[in-house]
């Protein structure tokens, strides 16, 4: 997997240097003295390429195997959830990198919550097929909200 992945980053940076007409060399250098490369000359091959393994998995698997099987049978109300309390201890003394008077709580109520404007952002959804179809007629779903 190492060979792979160090032939894939090597293809890749021979690649992109060739998109920007630069050789590796440069393209090291240019990149790390802080200039920017254009995204758009960088061109992404997407392989998809079944695996083969050279023997058949369902030889290793009981008869009637399901992977799926039993995925929504928890019952996790059953299941007891045990918060384990743990003391931090620290070995040095906080105050001395604190200014003097140093106060964790001062101005916690100071805020006037009635003066801060809370905006909702609505953003349109586009879900790809009509809804319509799967909705009652007459569906509204601002009934009831008056």
């Amino acid at each position: 997997m190492i060979k792979l992945g160090f032939i894939f980053s090597s293809l890749f940076a021979l690649n992109t240097a060739a998109n920007t007409n630069v050789n590796s060399d440069t393209f090291r250098s240019a990149t790390c003295e802080g200039h920017y490369l254009d995204i758009s000359n960088i061109v992404v091959y997407e392989v998809e390429e079944e695996i083969e393994l050279g023997f058949n998995t369902k030889d290793y698997l009981p008869e009637n195997f399901n992977p799926l099987k039993g995925k929504g049978d928890i019952d996790w109300s059953t299941i007891e959830v045990y918060k384990i309390e743990e003391d931090v201890e620290i070995n040095f003394d906080t105050k001395k990198y604190l200014p003097k008077n140093f106060n964790a709580l001062k101005g916690k109520g100071d805020i006037d919550w009635s003066r801060i404007e809370v905006f909702e952002i609505e953003e349109d959804v586009e879900i790809g097929f009509d809804t319509k179809k799967y909705l009652p007629e007459n569906f509204s779903p601002y009934k009831g909200m008056c």
